[in-house]
């Protein structure tokens, strides 16, 4: 494991930071995708990207849930770990590496693309070195890349701060187009009329595998749906960067749920515009910059719309790419620290507290591949990666439900379902299905990135293998799961409440001690001397029905809350709960000043508990009065 000496990350994004994170990753994407996916989907592009958004919201959300709840670094293979062993930990790992690095070599080349779109001057010849011809786009990507790998070193804060700007002002880009778009030019007629056009009828070339059984159309509009999944990867960022996040489990979720908001919305609203304001044959010739050949049609505003349109692709491919190498370099260092991968990875530098060594070695490596300038090959592989490691998400989160029932989670899933005891988000199984169906059809449909992809693979499994006989370690091992602890864990508190308690106060006074880590036990204990048999049944019946008004309040707060009410000897009750084990700690409201601390006589019974259980006793801080 990693040296205790060695310097640890530094908690500088904020949920904005993080956000952007997220956003920078997946936002992009429309610029690329638009006009590549409407080649192949024809007019029914807005409903391809619509089925990817969905499956897209799930992967979102599970984030949302795993990120706040295990902030590691390393995301998905730290979860994989943790739920099942080190080889399927190590085999979504390794997907997302691929995917982390192909995303910040794909965006560099794409944001040099636009770069160049803007100022031409930046159209220089290709480079020859060494019989190899290097395009010049590659060079410009390269350079854009090597930007990214100093600022990453540097520190997050840096690399964030820069995303959050470049975020920021191309959301307010899309913001306008968007809005511009459906007031201007959006025809629900011409929607409606090309929304059922499912599929082009050309046969294309390249990495399309064409499946004789099936008709063109059907063919080209089923690779537009692995090609619109495509374009929704990179939510996992946000967990990539989970140890340098303030905050993580209010900022984790509230950053993962935005994004899917955000990107869902204007990937699907994009499309929609487009399929209302143009034929779809245009906007598919024009794919290399289908959002510019879309504001073009506009009224009024096109000429002062298409440079901002050129400007904001290149920001926001800027950023994407730079998440990319904030991944990569976050995943290795987390998987090195496991000893999924070899220790010298993980070296965190002293004085910028940055994975300098994963950040040079794979920025380095990214930088490389940006040189070859192949969108493409790319992308294809970029999303294929991806998809590997999704579908290995969803039944490691479904397992870590079933397994870690005491862990406290920030922010849950809704519409969970039992079934034969096994808790499962209907959101989750329905993703499964269709990731798994994704992953199918990527296997079928794309030739090229279907060999690269197995090939790293294979390759990767087998260097692990080597690797871990080499150290010493099993290659199927659940030690380095155990060593992942959550944030936190759900503790059972036991609020003693006086019989005939101001009720606004109690809950008042819980509310401002505990968060809803804790299940909270609303007690009463009324004692034998209070009155005869008959009294104290009556009294015990009021009391309940206190204590249930204090619970539903509580529960309308989210709190987990029950309630009891106890007859007999203070003291001795108490000691009861804490011995059987049905709280982990009892806690007392404390009485007024001018009042004694607990309840006259009960500052013997007090003091004998906090000297018997130290530790699980607790006074509480009276709120309310």
């Amino acid at each position: 494991m990693a040296n205790s000496k060695e310097a640890g990350y530094k908690r500088e994004v904020g949920w904005f930071g993080s956000f952007a994170l997220g956003y920078g990753d997946v936002g992009p994407n429309i610029f690329i995708a638009l006009g590549v996916i409407t080649l192949f989907a024809g007019g029914a592009a807005p409903i391809a990207f619509l089925i990817a958004a969905c499956l897209y919201a799930v992967v979102g959300l599970i984030y949302a849930e795993l990120a706040p709840t295990y902030p590691y670094a390393g995301g998905v293979h730290v979860y994989a770990m943790k739920a099942y062993n080190t080889l399927l930990g190590f085999v979504a790992g390794w997907a997302m590496m691929l995917a982390y690095i192909l995303c910040m070599s794909l965006f560099a080349v794409a944001a040099a693309g636009y770069l160049r779109h803007l100022f031409p001057v930046l159209m220089f010849p290709d480079l020859h070195l060494l019989g190899f011809k290097i395009p010049s786009i590659g060079i410009l990507a390269g350079i854009l890349a090597s930007v990214l790998v100093f600022l990453n070193v540097l520190g997050i804060k840096y690399s964030s701060f820069m995303v959050s700007a470049l975020v920021f002002v191309g959301l307010s880009i899309e913001a306008l187009i968007l809005s511009t778009g459906f007031l201007l030019k959006f025809d629900p007629a011409l929607f409606i009329s090309q929304v059922t056009v499912f599929g082009s009828d050309v046969i294309y070339s390249g990495d399309v595998t064409y499946l004789p059984f099936l008709p063109v159309e059907l063919n080209n509009f089923l690779y537009a749906v692995t090609l619109a999944m495509a374009s929704f990867v990179g939510i996992e960022s946000i967990a990539q960067a989970a140890e340098e996040t303030r905050r993580p489990h209010f900022s984790l979720p509230k950053a993962a749920k935005m994004v899917v908001v955000v990107v869902a919305f204007s990937a699907v609203a994009f499309p929609v515009l487009s399929a209302g304001s143009m034929d779809w044959r245009q906007l598919a010739a024009a794919y290399e910059n289908p959002v510019s050949a879309l504001v073009g049609t506009f009224p009024l505003v096109a000429e002062f719309l298409k440079p901002m349109v050129g400007f904001a692709a290149f920001i926001l491919c800027f950023s994407s790419s730079n998440t990319g190498l904030v991944g990569v370099s976050r995943l290795t260092a987390s998987m090195a620290r496991f000893r999924l991968l070899p220790s010298w990875i993980r070296t965190i530098h002293p004085r910028f507290r940055t994975p300098v060594r994963s950040i040079l070695f794979f920025g380095a490596l990214g930088v490389l591949l940006s040189f070859l300038g192949d969108i493409p090959l790319l992308a294809s592989v970029y999303a294929f990666a991806a998809v590997i490691s999704y579908v290995i998400l969803v039944p490691t989160y479904i397992r870590l439900r079933k397994l870690e029932t005491t862990v406290y989670t920030p922010w849950t899933m809704p519409l969970t379902v039992k079934i034969r005891g096994l808790e499962i988000p209907l959101p989750a199984a329905v993703g499964f299905a269709g990731l798994s169906a994704i992953l199918f059809l990527m296997l079928l449909f794309h030739a090229s990135g279907r060999v690269v992809t197995i090939f790293w693979m294979v390759f990767g499994v087998a260097l692990f293998a080597v690797y871990r006989k080499a150290v010493g370690a099993r290659v199927v091992s659940g030690e380095e799961g155990d060593l992942v602890e959550p944030l936190s864990y759900r503790m059972k508190v036991g609020v003693l409440v006086r019989p005939y308690e101001n009720m606004d106060t109690a809950y008042k006074s819980i509310v401002h001690a505990f968060d809803r880590r804790f299940d909270i036990g609303v007690v009463s204990i009324v004692e034998p001397h209070t009155g005869s048999s008959g009294d104290l049944v009556k009294i015990g019946e009021e009391v309940s029905r206190d204590l249930h008004e204090l619970c539903k309040s509580l529960k309308k707060d989210k709190y987990n809350a029950t309630s009891v009410v106890e007859i007999g000897d203070f003291e001795e009750k108490v000691s009861q709960m804490l011995e059987e084990g049905r709280f982990d700690l009892v806690a007392y409201i404390q009485r007024r000043a001018e009042k004694s601390i607990f309840e006259k006589g009960h500052e013997k019974n007090i003091h004998n508990l906090l000297t018997r259980y130290p530790g699980r006793v607790l006074s509480l801080k009276r709120v309310g009065e």
